[in-house]
């Protein structure tokens, strides 16, 4: 006995062992064993497994029982839990046990007949458990029978109602109707309030294929069977709660209610076979119909496809309404709708039961409805089509006398004219009479053939035409109860495989049985509708559970008949149009990057059960006047996945990308976070946020290599709109169609917004200057989101307004349905949409294979979720099978095995049996040869031909024939013809020029147009030129232009005489024109366009004009007047050895070397010719002799000396000199310094000189290049439009380079420069200029003073300030930087920190992506996207670096920037400064009070040279240019004698103080340390100590340049060099100024940094106030100004801060004056209030006290002020009358000035 029987009997409920200790044969006791070995069989609920337990188990009728039985006679079972017994098959708890009538146990909730005759009905109520009885017979039109050995009232007879086809109805009393309605209809159902008759009722659904039944609905027992063509061989079960009307009628509603554990389903799927209801109600798989048996009588069965029966017993006749008729017997009534008396017309009668409507149902067709002519049904009526039903000698004819083939025989004819022949329609036609013969137990034979409705049958099963009804499944080895089916035909299992659900698989390969319901072999499944353990069906039946939980924004719940962790809603992202995108959470932006991005992608997966996924966009350039693709009549491609990801794209326009929403807060990408908040919508890869679009979009770029795209667009360079324009496009005729309150899409507006999508439609019909395509699909996206919004959008296409051309073989239609002329098979693997859209369908007799509309015969197969092609071939992964598709069939396979000398492996993706050498498989062209690269097999050209034309001209074809053609019109020299098979097609075109000799002509131009790209612009050479990976390159070689392809083709031509053309060998008679065909043979040149012979070379010639010539220059074939003549001595005297006869002279020549390789005869005849018709002009000899060198050289003989020999010497341009042997690959614009491969042999020609390389022909510096842009070279400065449609005007700027920083590659300055303003100060200009200047006002330091739009404009201001009582000097007190429509200020009165718009900022901080300021060493760094960079150290250094893009574009005290120190005192009026005074006057831009700026006074003057040689000292400032010193290894970068000498001047100025000297040296260590030079330690305790060092920090001379701040953790992209300053102690953190513990660190919000404590006002108005806490939490709550104040910034602070102010004074006696200005005198000499906080508004106010102690004064009679006392913040503190300068707090006489912190 096999394995896989063993496993079958395990399967088994109940495995006696008690036949082990009985069995005699050794064969049954291995058996026994075998069974007991393996694991124990599942037993049912409240009970257990027990090897060995009682024979005699307890049940509801004997509770003791096993007390009774034997102690040794023991079984395997499954035992009841203690405190439960057995009621019939269940466990129970005794208390719930049933009744006993007469000896017999009936469990509850059962009934029977208690007598023979069925008389008497009895039944144990579920409720009391007792037994009810009443007296009661059989119903009309039944009878009392036994059945199965149960007795009951069986219907006398039985009636079927059906729908099949189009549908055709057939009711129960035999009326046959049409009907196409494709709403929900009530098919059957019962109508009375008989309480004998169990309700039921069948609903079903058409669709609009015809409308041919697509589900069908059971309802009964409060419950709902689905069964549906969307899940075929699977059925969806739910629960419903009881309709009141049955509540009070019949029990079993009520045994619903009270029995809900029985079957706990609701919408899941769930495989067959299954019972359901305590096997009230049984569903089955019979045949390839779904049966639902139940145990009343009704049988509903279903095809999944179009056939539905209902058969009902006879005791519902005329108790029933529907579709199906009343069942009264009486055919003539059967049409009377609902709710009358009368019949009706089938339409009217079928929408009378319609109980549901979905979108786009219909009940009637409406307008050119199908018809079939009687004239075309005769065809269809013959045997090869449905004369088959009725043939008397067919395979149906032992059925005829039980069902009449007349019915079916009429419906077929008609379905099948009406789809004009359709197979499909006529084989289901043929199938609905098969199974109603099979079903009314007559004999069909097989009428199927390969050829005639052959029938593809799933793996591991073939087709019988008499099938076993009721097949053994996994789940059980016998018949479902109530399976009396005859045979169906079918698809049976093979041999050793049986069914598991709907497919056939090893026995081995079973599932498992879970709670009564079966589960394939790995299917996942939530058993508690919780979904708090997810279990998994194994091997041999096991199933494993483990604990399981939802995830964040996820419900468990049933969708789409599967019960699981369901996503609560979704998210839709869309790019549509320019495009303009709207996030997931609704935030709407346009980008216009041509790049690719990404769209979408997940992150932060870890710990959830999420897949990973990534949806990438790639955007092309949008030319305003370029073509756009007429794309309108094109589908929607659909990338949907099983966990509910859905990108739609519809090719050009509009991409939508959904998202199930437990993706929330896990999404990145274009398409924002997916957090419900649009506003942090703009984050960065890096989690940062910006407000910039474009610098948003452009961090989501895709890298790909070698790819030109931009990033977004700024400025001018974004597309506008007039407003002329708008208003146009704004009307209905235009976008406004969409707004129109009357308009087509008026009801959606409700739903939909329509103003976006309006807003996005003018501005890209606007940008597309009224494109029509444009227009359609901006609407067609609005059409298709009211679609998906749920609402019918009436018609807006018509012939004049967006007319939708749809491809061949369709038509359009408003509510298309793709599914509804769909291929077969197609629709089991691509879900149809649940209803239509507008779009294309397939006209009549064509059907969608899923791409376009094609004709029955060319529908391909679909298997397992693949489609292929008809006749296609597949093998699977190891060739051992071979599969075809037969369109008949399907797709059939066969086993295989590789033919010997071939393996099985995958070349060009396709899988399959290839030889094990390549070439043998290789279909290589006829001069083609077969080369074998990386085991795979390569055909290349045999050879390469060769065409020339020169001089005269004079013609060389591809085959070697000579001759002279002197045409001066266009002609065609080469093109390809034929079938190319594959190869590049191409045309070359020449014209010739007439050059004072109507004789004779010479090359104008040529033309060469491979690969259809024609552009018609000059450029510049190099140029590369790729259309879509085909590429084509210009380069010049010498004195020629070389045009290269990459397949092969090369023509050079030297801008005068020479032509040639190099092709492979490939293109082997597949080319014509005058090079001839390249067929080898040089006898059948002369051929015209058309292949026919033309008798001379100059009707030849004129064949091959092409279409276009220029009209403003007459042409022509021949000379016809005035031809001049070459007298014949004449000519023989250039062909003596003087002139041309030199290449042909036997001794003495120069040329001889070469004469066995090129023969000199045809080129000296030319030259001789060419001479003497141009009166013996030189040049023709040069250029002969040119042309033989050239070819000698392509032989490898290089001929040297000739032009010298027969002066013909070469003209070579400046900075170039004459090489007889260069390399063809000379140094070249853009790129010099790449290498390139370099093949051929060497040329003669003029070669730059040293240092110089080719710029567009011209020798240049190899430093003065000029720039690539998309494959075209640019001189620099030179100016282009880009594209098509000069959408931008470019300029080639030279002080950009393009290189890769970070990992991003964009074009970056090729150098910067730096001016300073430093000490007293000095100033040093971006070109070096020194000078001083003491000025006090506010000046401009440097700005943007030029109109170029590419410049970002900026300006940089400084205020300057007197230090100590020195009037003489002054020093940088505040910096202000202008930039991006912001205001950054950095001030000495805000030492570490900076006002950004007035504000009071921490550092560091950003802002708009835009603005980066951080602390570097002592300084504030300023850094910007422009690449402008400013550093200021809050005390006089202040330093501005500027990207060599602004050279000459700037101005200010900083010169310039034009390389030239000279022009640096330049001022705002054009004019040279005398000195620095008037440069500074001329840029001072604004006063401040006291300022000056020139010195005045006694203080002005010069300190003496004695003086200053003081300073130079060791001691004082002689340490910077000490060459020992700890400098001096910055000396050679950095001059330190500048630096000295201002360091004297300032030392001087303070008399040696040692700060002024300290801060001198400080930049000179600045400026060596900035440049990446190190400084050794050169502070002592005597010199320059460093005295000032912050809590938690330590000095060091080389700190990080950009130090890590509690805002960030890590020096990001830094790039400034180390300077010395105070560090934070290990660790500890910068927070803002302060270093403080890890742990204290503030928060950063926005891009701003705040201390932890600190509150701020996040937005504009202080409408919410925040608080930064522990951890870097921020927290916010809703807030407004109190009355008296007012939202503003103070001293650089926002908040709410008090309007105004009010004092109370108390003076002399003391006289009293109040806040609100009352006057009064008061005396006393105590101690007063003198005011204090009476209300703080619940803490809103800070509480203070004011008190003022009085005394007596002179007389007694007055008082004056003793002593005043503050207590505020905890602190009391007096002031004292006569104490100066000191104050009294807690008791302690303290020193002014005093600060205390609150809290401290």
């Amino acid at each position: 006995m096999s394995l896989n029987n063993l496993r079958l009997l395990q399967k088994l409920e109940w495995v006696n062992a008690i036949v082990c200790i009985l069995a005699a044969m050794d064969s049954l006791l291995l058996l026994c064993a075998a069974l007991l070995y393996l694991s124990p069989p599942k037993c049912p609920p409240k009970s257990h497994y027990d090897l060995c337990g009682s024979a005699c188990p307890a049940t509801c009728s004997d509770p003791n029982a096993p007390l009774k039985c034997k102690p040794y006679f023991c079984v395997e079972s499954c035992t009841c839990n203690k405190g439960y017994v057995l009621s019939g098959k269940k466990c129970v708890r005794l208390d719930k046990c049933g009744c006993t009538y007469e000896g017999r146990y009936v469990p509850r909730g059962k009934s029977f007949w208690a007598d023979q005759n069925c008389q008497k009905w009895c039944r144990c109520d579920p409720k009391s458990g007792k037994m009810l009885c009443k007296n009661r017979g059989c119903r009309k039109g039944e009878q009392c029978q036994l059945v199965d050995g149960v007795r009951k009232c069986e219907a006398v007879s039985v009636k079927t109602c059906q729908a099949i086809g189009d549908p055709h109805y057939k009711t129960f009393d035999g009326r046959r109707y049409n009907f196409q309605g494709t709403c929900v209809y009530q098919l059957a159902a019962l109508c009375s309030n008989d309480p004998e008759l169990v309700p039921f009722e069948v609903n079903v659904q058409n669709d609009n294929r015809g409308a041919y039944t697509k589900l069908v609905e059971v309802k009964i027992f409060s419950m709902s069977i689905v069964i549906t063509r969307t899940h075929k061989g699977r059925i969806m079960v739910s629960l419903e709660p009881c309709q009141k009307i049955y509540m009070f009628l019949h029990f079993y509603c009520i045994f619903q209610i009270l029995n809900t554990f029985v079957f706990q389903v609701n919408n899941e799927l769930v495989n067959l076979p299954i019972s359901l209801q305590d096997e009230e109600v049984n569903v089955y798989k019979s045949g390839w119909y779904a049966v639902v048996q139940t145990n009343f009588g009704l049988k509903v069965i279903f095809d999944w496809e179009s056939a539905v029966f209902v058969t009902l017993p006879s005791e519902y006749m005329g108790e029933v309404c529907g579709l199906c008729g009343n069942y009264n017997g009486e055919a003539q009534d059967d049409l009377i709708p609902k709710n009358s008396d009368s019949p009706v017309k089938p339409d009217d009668f079928g929408a009378s039961w319609r109980v549901a409507k979905i979108p786009g149902c219909v009940e009637e067709c409406k307008g050119m409805c199908p018809d079939c002519d009687i004239n075309e049904m005769v065809q269809y009526e013959k045997k090869d089509f449905c004369g088959i039903i009725k043939d008397p000698r067919g395979p149906f004819r032992e059925c005829h006398a039980k069902v009449n083939p007349d019915d079916y025989f009429e419906d077929c004819a008609y379905d099948v004219c009406l789809y004009k022949g359709r197979k499909t329609v006529l084989c289901q036609a043929i199938t609905a009479y098969t199974s109603a013969c099979q079903e009314a137990g007559a004999k069909v034979y097989s009428w199927r053939t390969s050829q005639f409705c052959g029938m593809k049958c799933p793996v591991n099963s073939h087709y019988e035409v008499c099938a076993v009804a009721c097949p053994d499944t996994c789940q059980s080895m016998t018949p479902p109860q109530g399976c009396k089916e005859f045979c169906r035909e079918d698809c049976t299992c093979d041999e050793g495989h049986i069914l598991s659900g709907d497919s056939c698989v090893p026995f081995s390969e079973c599932g498992c049985v879970h709670e009564e319901r079966y589960y394939h072999i790995g299917q996942v499944f939530y058993p508690n509708g919780q979904c708090e353990e997810e279990c998994k069906c194994g091997q041999d039946g096991e199933v494993e559970c483990k604990k399981f939980s939802c995830g964040p924004n996820e419900v468990c719940m049933i969708a789409n008949g599967v019960q699981k962790c369901h996503p609560v809603g979704n998210g839709i992202c869309q790019a549509s149009g320019d495009p303009h995108y709207t996030s997931f959470d609704g935030r709407r932006f346009d980008f216009q990057g041509t790049c690719t991005y990404t769209l979408s992608q997940t992150y932060d997966l870890e710990g959830t059960h999420l897949m990973p996924f990534s949806v990438q966009v790639e955007n092309v350039e949008w030319n305003v006047n370029s073509h756009v693709p007429d794309l309108q009549g094109r589908t929607r491609y659909i990338i949907e996945t099983d966990f509910g990801l859905r990108v739609s794209y519809d090719l050009i326009h509009h991409v939508v990308v959904t998202v199930p929403g437990n993706y929330r807060n896990k999404l990145c990408g274009l398409c924002g976070n997916f957090n419900d908040n649009p506003k942090d919508d703009f984050q960065l890869p890096n989690k940062q946020l910006t407000d910039n679009v474009n610098f948003f979009g452009k961090s989501w770029k895709v890298t790909i290599p070698n790819v030109v795209c931009s990033n977004g667009c700024e400025g001018n360079n974004c597309p506008n709109c007039d407003s002329a324009h708008k208003a146009v496009f704004s009307k209905p005729t235009y976008c406004g169609i969409m707004t129109a309150p009357k308009g087509p899409f008026a009801e959606c507006h409700s739903k939909l917004d329509p103003r976006p999508y309006f807003d996005d439609c003018v501005f890209d019909v606007c940008a597309s200057n009224g494109e029509g395509n444009v227009l359609c699909d901006s609407v067609a996206a609005y059409a298709f989101n009211c679609h998906m919004a749920g609402v019918e959008v009436k018609s807006w296409r018509s012939p004049s307004f967006c007319p939708m051309k749809c491809p061949a073989n369709s038509h359009y239609e408003v509510c298309a349905d793709s599914c509804s002329a769909a291929c077969p098979g197609l629709t089991e693997i691509v879900e149809c949409p649940t209803g239509c859209t507008e779009g294309c369908e397939c006209d009549e007799g064509f059907m969608f294979n899923g791409q376009s509309c094609v004709k029955e015969a060319e529908c391909g197969c679909y298997d397992q979720g693949k489609t292929y092609k008809p006749g296609e071939v597949v093998y699977n992964e190891d060739c051992t099978t071979k599969c075809m598709c037969d369109p008949t069939k399907g797709l059939v396979c066969e086993n295989h095995s590789c033919p010997q000398g071939t393996k099985c492996t995958v070349k060009k993706d396709i899988q399959g049996c290839y030889s094990t050498d390549p070439c043998k498989d290789a279909k290589c062209r006829v001069k083609e040869m077969c080369h074998v690269e990386n085991d795979e097999a390569v055909c290349v050209p045999e050879y390469t031909g060769v065409c020339w034309a020169w001089g005269d001209p004079h013609y060389h074809t591809f085959d070697n024939y000579n001759f002279d053609f002197q045409g001066t019109c266009r002609y065609v020299i080469s093109k390809t013809c034929g079938d190319l098979d594959g190869l590049v097609p191409f045309s070359i075109t020449e014209r010739n020029d007439n050059r004072g000799n109507t004789a004779v002509s010479l090359f104008e131009k040529q033309r060469c147009l491979c690969m259809d790209i024609v552009d018609g612009e000059l450029l510049n050479l190099p140029v590369l030129l790729d259309e879509e990976g085909q590429i084509v390159t210009l380069v010049q070689q010498g004195h020629t232009v070389r045009i290269e392809t990459d397949f092969g083709l090369i023509v050079t031509y030297d801008w005068n005489w020479k032509l040639e053309i190099r092709l492979p060998s490939s293109y082997y008679n597949l080319v014509c024109g005058l090079c001839g065909n390249f067929n080898g043979n040089n006898h059948d040149e002369l051929q015209n366009p058309a292949s026919k012979s033309v008798s001379s070379v100059i009707e030849w010639g004129k064949s091959w004009q092409t279409p276009e010539q220029d009209k403003d220059t007459p042409c022509w074939d021949t000379c016809d007047q005035n031809c001049p003549t070459c007298d014949g001595n004449q000519q023989k005297l250039y062909e003596t050895e003087a002139f041309c006869g030199a290449l042909t002279a036997k001794v003495d020549n120069v040329f001889k070397t070469c004469h066995d390789k090129v023969d000199p005869e045809a080129f000296m005849n030319s030259c001789a010719f060419d001479m003497c018709q141009n009166k013996g002009d030189k040049k023709m000899l040069c250029q002969a002799m040119a042309s033989y060198s050239q070819h000698c050289r392509e032989e490898g003989i290089i001929i040297k000396g000739w032009r010298q020999k027969f002066g013909c010497p070469m003209n070579c341009q400046r900075h170039s000199h004459f090489e007889e042997c260069a390399t063809p690959c000379q140094p070249s614009c853009p790129f010099p310094e790449q290498k390139e491969k370099c093949t051929g042999t060497c040329i003669e020609t003029c070669v730059c000189d040293n240092g110089y390389v080719l710029s567009a022909g011209v020798c240049v510096p190899a430093k003065t290049c000029g720039c690539s842009y998309r494959g075209r070279y640019y001189k620099p400065g030179q100016r282009f439009w880009e594209g098509q449609a000069c959408g931008r005007l470019c300029e080639c700027d030279t002080t950009l380079k393009c290189t890769v920083v970070d990992g991003v590659r964009a074009c970056r300055p090729i150098s910067h420069a730096t001016c300073t303003a430093s000490g007293d100060p000095h100033y040093r200009s971006f070109d070096g200029r020194r000078f001083d200047f003491q000025g006090t006002c506010v000046y401009q330091l440097v700005a943007l003073c030029s109109e170029q739009p590419d410049l970002e404009p900026f300006k940089v201001t400084v205020q300057n300030e007197y230090r100590g009582n020195n009037k003489a000097v002054s020093y940088t007190k505040t910096v202000t930087l202008s930039i991006y429509g912001a205001t950054l200020t950095i001030s000495r009165e805000y030492p570490n920190k900076v006002l950004l718009n007035g504000q009071l900022e921490s550092l560091p901080l950003e802002y708009n992506d835009d603005l980066l300021v951080f602390r570097g060493g002592r300084t504030a760094v300023v850094e910007t996207a422009a690449g402008i960079t400013l550093t200021f150290d809050w005390s006089s250094t202040v330093s501005v670096t500027l990207p060599s893009n602004y050279q000459g574009a700037v101005c200010g005290l900083c010169g310039n920037y034009n390389g030239k120190a000279q022009d640096d005192l330049t001022m705002r009026d054009g004019q040279t400064a005398a000195d620095g005074v008037k440069l500074g006057e001329s840029w001072q831009v604004a006063l401040v009070p006291g300022c000056s700026s020139v010195c005045q006074g006694p203080w002005c003057h010069a300190c003496a040279d004695s003086q200053r040689e003081v300073y130079r000292a060791q001691k004082y400032c002689g340490i910077i240019a000490d060459k020992a010193g700890p400098f001096k290894e910055c000396h050679s970068k950095i001059d330190p004698a500048p630096y000295l000498e201002d360091c004297v001047f300032d030392a001087c100025q303070y008399n040696g103080h040692h700060g002024s000297v300290c801060d001198a040296i400080t930049a000179y260590v600045s400026a060596c340390q900035s440049s990446g030079i190190a400084v050794s330690s050169w502070r002592t305790e005597a010199f320059c100590r460093n005295n000032v060092v912050p809590a938690n920090s330590h000095y060091t001379l080389c700190a990080k340049g950009c130090p890590a701040t509690c805002a960030r953790l890590t020096s990001v992209n830094c790039k400034r060099a180390c300077a010395e300053s105070c560090e934070c102690d290990e660790g500890f953190l910068l927070s803002g100024d302060v270093c403080v513990p890890v742990k204290d660190c503030g928060c950063s919000y926005d891009g701003h940094y705040y201390r932890r404590g600190d509150v701020f006002y996040p937005e504009n108005e202080c409408v919410e106030k925040c608080t930064c806490g522990e951890n870097g939490a921020v927290s916010c709550q809703k807030v407004k100004c109190r009355p008296g104040e007012t939202c503003k910034l103070l001293n650089g602070v926002k908040g709410c801060h008090p309007e105004g102010q009010a004092k109370c004074v108390a003076s002399g006696d003391p006289h009293y004056i109040s806040f609100d200005g009352r006057r009064f005198d008061f005396q006393g000499t105590c101690v007063y209030v003198l005011a204090k906080v009476c209300d703080d508004d619940k803490g809103q106010l800070t509480s203070f006290t004011v008190t003022q102690g009085n005394e007596k004064y002179g007389n007694g009679n007055v008082a004056v002020t003793k002593s005043v006392g503050v207590d505020v913040y905890g602190f009391v503190i007096y002031i004292q009358q006569g104490v100066s300068w000191k104050v009294i707090v807690e008791d302690e006489l303290v020193n002014l000035p005093l600060t205390y912190m609150m809290g401290a």
